[in-house]
């Protein structure tokens, strides 16, 4: 491991986004097929339409109203506008929270007596190598899927994927809005990150003690995470 952290950055960087977008793809346009997407927009479409019959109207005057809701995947070749999408799925995380998190634990032990001589680029690169942790559920809905139960559709899969995301703690009836925003978005992989990077500063620097740069790591998140469900979003929204 420690031989891998020595690496050049660039490196890991490209085997990070290669990792990451390799798994996005497979959980995206593999799991996630035209098939299994075209299902759940025909049901859609056929919801849609039994609530316009059951109003005891001649449809033929929402005609325009009812085809927005019927799609159908034509091409389900894998095409550049598909790539650009799922590479800023994979891309803009990264960066937000690798380069975001490695700058603002660089601030915060800038004044410590030991843990300023913590140079950016191996907490940049333990950090880039724990963000891989974040596509694990992913990886676990895969191989489910992929493997064990074939037959599925996409409620299927959000009702997998909630497993592992804190929301299944809470009712959503009767929690406020931007708690629900919140534990709807975050999993039990978050909390993995912060000790995966202090575990990985531990093995380069083997003279410091791990619960000190694990702390700092969980302190270094926690201000992120504030800022990336606070600021971030509402900075988001007026644009």
């Amino acid at each position: 491991m420690k031989k891998f952290l020595d690496s050049s950055t660039l490196l890991i960087t490209l085997l990070v986004i290669i990792i990451s977008y390799l798994v996005s793809f497979v959980s995206n346009d593999v799991v996630l097929s035209d098939k299994v997407y075209q299902k759940h927009l025909d049901k859609k479409y056929e919801t849609k339409y039994n609530e316009y019959r059951n109003l005891d109207i001649d449809l033929t005057e929402f005609e325009d109203e009812l085809k927005q809701f019927e799609q159908t995947a034509d091409d389900s070749s894998y095409g550049w506008d598909t790539f650009y999408v799922d590479s800023l799925f994979v891309l803009v995380p990264l960066l937000l929270v690798s380069l975001g998190f490695s700058a603002t634990f660089l601030i915060l032990i800038l004044f410590h007596k030991k843990l300023y001589i913590l140079k950016y680029l191996n907490i940049l690169k333990a950090s880039l190598i724990a963000f891989i942790v974040f596509y694990v559920p992913e990886v676990i809905s895969a191989i489910y899927f992929i493997i064990f139960k074939k037959n599925y559709q996409l409620n299927d899969i959000h009702n997998f994927e909630s497993y592992f995301r804190f929301n299944m703690f809470f009712d959503k009836a009767n929690t406020s809005k931007w708690l629900w925003n919140i534990v709807n978005e975050t999993g039990f992989v978050y909390v993995l990150f912060p000790l995966i990077v202090g575990l990985l500063l531990g093995y380069i620097y083997t003279n410091i003690k791990k619960r000190a740069l694990i702390g700092y790591s969980y302190l270094a998140y926690s201000i992120i995470f504030i800022f990336y469900n606070t600021v971030f979003w509402y900075l988001f929204d007026l644009v």
